[in-house]
């Protein structure tokens, strides 16, 4: 089990680097579910640059292998000062950042006895004004948040469903129609869970399945108000809540971009 306050651990690195011959983000991974850490998911990334100031765009780089990626992961300090240890002889160029994080969720399907939920949240759940904006509107509404916020991290599997579609495209829905300030999903290339099964991505777009994370950022009270619905729509998963500080998030429909004063 993974106890309440946990660390969340991303490690940046490039697909290209090896470790004695195999390709480094797989070793980690590797090592991780040695160390019997919770899980890990390997997540490619778009565009970076690094220590040598060289810009990375994955779309350009596939020719040469040389692509980002960020392997995140979630465990108890103990284990995650562990692994860490290792990574001081495996990683030679890298990026290694700890954050502190609060477990909400973490079950397996099978353990849940939940796997396959179709049925939708109840409808006695409490909304928000935000949420009964959206319901009468159907459409954006002006929105700002700053200062002191929270981020839930949702990691669940890519054939994970919900009342017959993708999980992670509902929870998308879900939370637009709750009125969220927004939710942004990554698809993973390689990962394991409670079970220690390693996922990953095959060549010809083949897969099994994948990681896939879901983040939303808003103010603490709608990310409480976000979890018990994420509990119900949820089988099998892991969900932590970071704290974050908004610095800027303003949305306004009716000031959008090209239609500003000068």
């Amino acid at each position: 089990m993974i106890p309440t306050a946990a660390r969340l651990l991303r490690i940046y690195l490039n697909v290209n680097e090896r470790w004695h011959g195999a390709p480094l983000y797989r070793a980690v991974v590797e090592k991780a579910r040695t160390l019997k850490l919770a899980g890990a998911s390997v997540f490619p990334v778009e565009l970076s640059y690094g220590a040598h100031r060289q810009l990375h765009d994955a779309e350009s780089d596939y020719t040469s292998y040389d692509i980002p990626v960020v392997i995140e992961l979630v465990d108890g300090p103990e284990k995650v000062e562990a692994l860490t240890g290792e990574l001081d002889v495996m990683v030679g160029e890298g990026l290694v950042a700890s954050a502190r994080v609060q477990v909400v969720r973490y079950t397996h399907a099978a353990e849940s006895g939940e796997d396959g939920k179709t049925d939708p949240p109840a409808s006695g759940a409490r909304t928000s004004s935000r949420e009964n904006v959206a319901i009468r509107a159907g459409e954006a509404t002006p929105m700002k948040i700053e200062g002191e916020a929270k981020c839930a991290a949702i990691y669940v599997g890519s054939s994970d469903t919900w009342g017959g579609k993708n999980l992670a495209i509902a929870i998308v829905e879900r939370c637009r129609q709750m009125g969220m300030a927004g939710a942004t999903v990554s698809r993973g290339i390689m990962g394991f869970g409670k079970h220690s099964v390693i996922h990953k991505a095959h060549l010809l777009g083949l897969s099994d399945d994948l990681p896939e994370k879901i983040e939303i950022v808003d103010r603490p009270e709608e990310i409480d108000r976000l979890l018990p619905v994420l509990d119900e729509m949820i089988g099998g998963g892991l969900i932590v809540v970071e704290d974050v500080h908004v610095v800027r998030y303003l949305h306004d429909p009716k000031n959008a971009k090209g239609e500003r004063s000068s």
